[in-house]
């Protein structure tokens, strides 16, 4: 997401915050201290002036001496000034009043007029029994001396020492964050079937405990996989022997039920020999839009004569309606010969001899179908049918999971309903090639089963051929 606040700026805004509160609760006392000590000083050059003054009185109490002295005092002469009894040597800066206050307590004070300079009044005695008042101001300007130069220096190390700890914390986020990302980039490619890919264990020690376990994660689900696949290689290989007994009995059997079989034997052996190469490359191809598409009324009437061939042999009655084609579905032929083939297993596999079934394959309400359905028991719970591994009839429970993995794959659906007949009808309804729109080819498909070319093998009702017992399709 755009707006979402990445690790890196939610570390750095983070360590902005704290290195910012961490300096100003140094800088902050700093900065009054500063103020403090630039206060005292300007009270103790104002002391060191009424102690200069102090010290003239000490050697000569005449008006003109003392104003000779208080002048050659320069800058000094601003702020302060000596009261006696009979005069006022310079411009006293505090009101009378507070200089008799002085005098009658006859020690220092500070005071503060209103408006005005904080002002030392210091009472001298003198030999003839008066008392001589020397004030001395404070001057502002003495008072926030140094004050703002104090202040530019602690604002200055306050940014610095953020900017230090800001850029040290980001460097710190973004290698935080370079493995953050690296782990996701890679946990989506494990999701995505690539279990070769791992990450860099580097960082802090949790983030590298993450690293670790993550490489051993998925160095247990490479593991795993490849012992799967070499299983199912192995398992296929194995076929392989019965195939070629089969094939030597086939041999000697008379004609034309030795075609049909070798026919079918050779059709067996190579969707083995598809299968060992399928299991030993890898995880199963990526099925994305745009890959190969088929013909569905082709492939499926291809594929009909040869289970057309196996339903006269065992005395079924098996309609075939094919739509005109072409009709595209977004799924290889090959799978979708191993869906039909599933679909039609099932039929022959779990009812009786001489059954009775039906195929479908083109445009039915607007979507392409390929529909399976026949006179047999049922099946009890359709949906629970679908389910990968569930049989209600001891069979591998794999055959309607196929196909509903078909449809899928080619963006559809597997329906699993009751046909006409009271046995099994499976629907495999396909999303149209390539994501476009479906259009019906054959003008008829929408009126099953009554279209105008059907293809069929045998006569009559299916449900005469319909036998008792057996089991549900799965």
């Amino acid at each position: 997401m755009a707006d979402a606040m990445t690790l890196r700026g939610w570390h750095a805004r983070l360590s902005l915050g704290i290195s910012l509160l961490t300096a100003l609760a140094f800088a902050l006392p700093l900065a009054f201290f500063a103020r403090q000590q630039s206060a005292e000083r300007a009270q103790q050059t104002s002391e060191r002036r009424a102690a200069t003054l102090v010290t003239v009185l000490g050697a000569t109490r005449q008006p003109a001496e003392l104003a000779a002295a208080w002048r050659s005092s320069g800058d000094d002469a601003r702020s302060t000034c000596v009261r006696l009894g009979d005069g006022v040597v310079g411009r006293c800066p505090a009101p009378a009043a507070y200089a008799e206050r002085a005098a009658e307590r006859r020690r220092a004070l500070w005071v503060r007029p209103p408006g005005g300079e904080e002002v030392l009044l210091l009472p001298v005695s003198l030999p003839d029994g008066g008392t001589a008042v020397v004030e001395s101001a404070v001057r502002e300007d003495e008072r926030s001396e140094g004050v703002l130069t104090a202040w530019l220096v602690l604002a200055g190390a306050v940014a610095a020492l953020t900017l230090i700890s800001v850029t040290g914390a980001d460097r710190m986020a973004r290698r935080l964050n370079r493995s953050a990302t690296d782990l996701a980039h890679a946990a989506t490619a494990v999701g995505e079937g690539d279990f070769r890919v791992r990450v860099a264990v580097e960082g802090p020690r949790e983030v590298r405990r993450v690293g670790r376990a993550f490489n051993a994660m998925a160095d247990r689900i490479d593991e795993l996989m490849r012992a799967e696949r070499e299983l199912l290689a192995d398992l296929s290989h194995r076929l392989r022997t019965p195939l070629t007994a089969l094939r030597l009995e086939a041999d000697l059997l008379a004609v034309p039920a030795n075609s049909r079989l070798r026919a079918g034997l050779t059709a067996l052996d190579r969707e083995v020999t598809s299968l060992i190469s399928t299991t030993r490359s890898g995880p199963a191809r990526e099925r994305l839009p745009g890959r190969a598409a088929s013909d569905l009324p082709a492939v499926v009437g291809g594929r009909m004569e040869f289970w057309s061939a196996l339903a006269e042999a065992q005395g079924r009655e098996c309609r075939v309606w094919l739509g005109r084609g072409p009709l595209p579905v977004d799924l290889p032929a090959d799978d979708l010969t191993a869906a039909l083939d599933a679909l039609l297993g099932n039929v022959f596999r779990h009812t009786p001899p001489g059954t009775g079934c039906a195929v479908h394959a083109g445009l039915l309400s607007g979507a392409p179908r390929l529909v399976v359905e026949d006179a047999g028991p049922g099946i009890e719970s359709p949906a629970l049918a679908a389910a990968r591994g569930a049989s209600e009839g001891g069979s591998s429970g794999l055959g309607l999971d196929i196909a509903a993995k078909a449809a899928e794959a080619a963006g559809g659906r597997l329906v699993v309903d009751r046909s006409p007949w009271g046995g099994a009808r499976v629907t495999m309804v396909f999303g149209p090639a390539g994501g476009g729109e479906a259009v019906d080819a054959s003008g008829d498909g929408h009126r099953w089963p009554g279209g105008r070319n059907p293809r069929r093998t045998g006569g009559g009702d299916p449900r005469r051929a319909a036998g008792r017992g057996g089991t549900a399709e799965t």
